[in-house]
């Protein structure tokens, strides 16, 4: 399996079953059990596996993983554009929850300078976490539609 920078490091079969675990959406813990293994060592495989590949987010190691004939693709156009669709969603929705955890992280820091002893308390406070709220249940459900989608089609 060739790195995305070039080089050519290889996976071992251990990485190899839990790469495919992974894309059919079992979390660690989930992997652990499934391999009887510690969750330590799931966690310690995908992000070896991580590392070799040279990828940080799970969307796109699952699209490494069909790419690569680790997961197979869909069949038909409709399924591919469906499969793009899904990615998207997921790459937009993840930028969203990103920049609402920045927005309210960067309140959080400059809430002393204002006065605030309860980041809470005030009503902009309160819109930021709610934005960072909605933006994590969007991420997770865009998430989840790439999941069942991606399971869908392996099964």
């Amino acid at each position: 399996m060739s790195h995305p920078s070039g080089t050519d490091e290889k996976l071992t079969v251990r990485e190899v079953e839990v790469l495919r675990l992974i894309v059919n959406g079992l979390s660690t813990k989930q992997i652990a059990q499934s391999l009887a293994i510690s969750f330590r060592t799931a966690a310690f495989h995908r992000t070896r596996i991580m590392e070799k590949l040279g990828i940080s987010r799970v969307a796109d190691l699952t699209h490494y993983a069909m790419q690569n004939g680790y997961a197979p693709m869909p069949s038909n156009g409709r399924a591919r554009e469906r499969e793009q669709a899904l990615f998207e969603q997921v790459k937009v929705t993840e930028l969203r929850y990103r920049k609402a955890m920045d927005d309210y992280g960067a309140f959080i820091q400059d809430r002393d300078t204002i006065g605030l002893s309860n980041p809470d308390g005030a009503t902009g406070a309160r819109r930021l976490r709610q934005a960072e709220e909605m933006a994590h249940k969007d991420y997770q459900a865009a998430l989840i539609a790439l999941k069942n989608f991606l399971f869908r089609e392996i099964n």
